[in-house]
């Protein structure tokens, strides 16, 4: 029987090495609603590396479903930005009559649709990715209409209503009247378990979480959070949630088997958009207040790290590419600036 020799062995070293090489980078897009602009966020080496600048007051982004194109919701000058993501540059700027504050963004699983909220009007509107047109609008009926959430898919969607105190369903392959349920004051966050069967959302006047069960929008439960929560998030396992609080600078991490609240962690000042990394190890939180960008370990459920981000970070979204990236000693990666977060 023939031995493998060291020559081979360190040929087979190369080659995983050059595999370990070629891999899905996850950058983190972050709406800079004080800026004016589309920041890349390099999650590996936790830094801004490239500036888009948009247009006014941008609220939410979203990735198209093919990774090319990002939109963002400008809900000071009524437009959406289209942003090619490998050029780095605004391709387009969205007008319409129907874009009365946009602001809440969420891409249809079958890569052709984008939605979008229009708050003032009450809308909930179908743009068309290959033509970047809007091609569909629903009513609402109510005031308000904040942010918006699609099932995994795609058959419904679900919008909070803020000023309604309501959450609305729409199923997306019979549009017609939503099916609405009340929520608490000032209903803003919102978030489905990743199996698509919990409704989460925020009520930012009364301090508290619902949760649904979102295939009916029966109410299952009700947890007391912090002060002015305005975002939730779910973990990829779906065991946890993230809630955000924009008045006591705190996330609270949600068992959600046990519906307690497992951890109240402080962050950066008034934090709002949560992003997950995509093995769920690492939570993304922008804090809005101080220009900011703060990462909590979900194994050990602190902090690990708080860094520049912008002027004003608010929406996030995660855009994953494959790369090739060279890790020799003399690769340039420039200085990674960071503030320990216990220091503060």
């Amino acid at each position: 029987m023939r031995t493998r020799t060291a020559p081979t062995l360190l040929l087979l070293l190369i080659l995983l090495r050059g595999f370990s090489e070629l891999a899905f980078a996850e950058t983190l897009l972050i709406a800079d609603k004080t800026s004016n602009a589309l920041l890349y966020f390099e999650t590996e080496d936790a830094r801004v590396v490239r500036t888009v600048p948009v247009a006014e007051n941008p609220h939410e982004v979203v990735v198209t479903v093919d990774g090319r194109l990002a939109l963002t919701a400008n809900s000071g000058s009524n437009t959406v930005s289209i942003i090619d993501l490998e050029a780095a540059r605004e391709l387009k700027r969205l007008e319409s009559p129907f874009f009365a504050y946009p602001h809440g963004l969420a891409a249809h699983p079958n890569g052709r649709v984008i939605l979008l909220t229009s708050e003032e009007k009450g809308l909930l509107l179908s743009l068309d990715v290959a033509t970047l047109s809007v091609t569909e609008k629903l009513s609402t009926g109510m005031e308000g209409s904040h942010m918006v959430v699609l099932s995994p898919s795609g058959e419904q969607a679900y919008v909070s209503n803020r000023d309604s105190g309501t959450v609305s369903m729409f199923r997306t392959a019979e549009p017609g009247k939503p099916i609405h349920a009340r929520a608490g004051k000032g209903a803003e966050g919102i978030a489905l378990s990743p199996d698509g069967r919990w409704l989460l959302v925020a009520n930012r006047g009364d301090n508290d979480l619902f949760l649904y069960d979102a295939p009916t929008l029966e109410l299952a439960g009700r947890l007391t959070v912090g002060d002015g929560p305005v975002r939730v998030a779910c973990s990829p396992d779906g065991k946890r949630a993230l809630v955000s609080h924009r008045a006591s600078h705190q996330v609270h991490v949600i068992d959600l088997f046990k519906r307690e609240t497992q951890a109240r962690v402080m962050v950066g000042r008034q934090p709002g958009g949560m992003v997950f990394s995509s093995d769920g190890t690492r939570a993304f939180i922008a804090n809005t207040g101080e220009g900011s960008l703060s990462i909590l370990d979900m194994r050990s459920l602190e902090i690990v790290g708080t860094h520049p981000a912008g002027a004003g970070p608010d929406g996030m979204a995660m855009w994953a590419q494959s790369r090739s990236r060279s890790t020799s000693p003399g690769s340039p990666r420039g200085p990674v600036p960071h503030r320990d977060h216990r220091a503060r």
